[in-house]
């Protein structure tokens, strides 16, 4: 699966290593074209938490209103993403997009051989050749199963003649220049305890995780701080804080199981997504995102219910039929078709069995109007 993502950005940073022949500054051109690929995404996100930020003092009403009524807080959240236009669940591409980039990016550092170099088709016979003579020297390569590309890369280098059989194959790798700086090969994976020493260039190498680590923490600070300039009156999320913190330190963790290539990657992703983020904010001001709001209003008021829309629709009545609260039989409320049930008036001098049969009653009007408009959608 992964490497169905990782062609087409070897693509692009084979295409990119051509121009510039040097590794570490295809990366961070690499980088830069991947933010702007994935910007229209972005953009969205924000411009949904901007939209999210005009709706969070109605919200924290409804908490104060409700507070020990969690049920009716959701009823009501709905009813009010419903009226919006607004989808929750549209933060959740940006971060499955991104995850996915980074596996891609993963395969592409670690089988540079194959997506850089074009030298797919000889890498298991150069994987054979090179097992057979670390076994003839009693030399172990614990990464040979895990990344042999890479292990190749740096044998090929220093002892080519292992892959004399294969007819240019070490010519090919000899130019590959797969450092940064001529310093920091990209290949090799970080360490605290790197053989050799701390030389400039093992200590280079270390300091690629913890540099990641940092512009991840500092985007996380700039974000709390933001989220909370915009909205003091939201209430404190320690647990889901805590991982937001968490994160950054997981990461730099993971960076020094990884070729230095991903971290190197990290950094300059982080780095760009970090005044990415400050600029769109700048431009999403409080004025301009009530303007995007009334918009987004009005087009959801003509628009025809979505799947998320129907899901939660769904979802309600089913809650409704179980907990045999009329309130909650009245959830398809939309702006073209709005009939409330919820008067609890008309409930009031009913016994035990006419209330019984009063919802029963709702919750069949709402399945049937439920059923007549999505019908209707269907036939136009």
């Amino acid at each position: 699966m992964f490497d169905l993502i990782a062609i087409p950005l070897g693509w692009i940073m084979k295409v990119v290593y051509e121009v510039v022949k040097d590794y570490g500054v295809s990366i961070i051109i690499f980088t830069l074209i991947i933010k702007l690929l994935t910007f229209p995404v972005n953009y969205n996100q924000q411009k949904n938490m901007a939209r999210m930020q005009v709706i969070n003092p109605r919200l924290a009403k409804l908490k104060k209103k409700y507070p020990n009524n969690p049920q009716k807080v959701q009823e009501e959240q709905y009813r009010i993403y419903q009226e919006e236009g607004i989808n929750p669940m549209a933060s959740c591409l940006p971060t499955l997009l991104t995850m996915l980039i980074i596996m891609g990016v993963w395969r592409v550092v670690c089988c540079p051989l194959t997506h850089i170099l074009g030298l797919g088709g000889d890498v298991s016979q150069a994987q054979t050749l090179l097992t057979d003579w670390l076994t003839q020297n009693s030399i172990t390569e614990k990464a040979l199963s895990s990344r042999p590309e890479l292990v190749i890369l740096k044998y090929a280098k220093s002892n080519p003649d292992i892959f004399s059989s294969l007819p240019g194959f070490t010519d090919t790798i000899h130019g590959f220049n797969n450092t940064v700086l001529r310093l920091i090969d990209l290949g090799a994976q970080p360490s605290l305890s790197p053989d050799g020493g701390w030389t400039a260039a093992n200590l280079a190498l270390a300091s690629i995780p913890f540099i990641s680590g940092l512009l991840q923490l500092g985007m996380t600070i700039y974000t709390q701080v933001r989220q909370k300039k915009m909205n003091p009156d939201a209430p404190s999320m320690g647990g889901m804080n805590a991982m937001l913190y968490i994160m950054p330190i997981f990461s730099v963790v993971l960076a020094f199981s990884m070729p230095a290539g991903v971290g190197f990657y990290w950094v300059f992703s982080s780095l760009f997504s970090l005044i990415q983020t400050v600029a769109l904010n700048h431009y999403f001001t409080p004025e301009r995102s009530a303007r995007i709001a009334a918009k987004a209003k009005e087009k959801a008021s003509r628009k025809k219910p979505g799947l998320y829309q129907r899901m939660m629709e769904q979802q309600q009545t089913m809650m409704a039929e179980q907990n045999g609260d009329n309130r909650r039989a009245v959830m398809q409320r939309s702006a073209a078709n709005r009939v409330d049930y919820s008067d609890e008036e008309e409930a009031e001098g009913m016994s035990r069995a006419e209330l019984q049969e009063y919802n029963r009653q709702r919750i069949n009007e709402a399945r049937k109007r439920m059923e007549e408009k999505y019908s209707n959608d269907q036939t136009e």
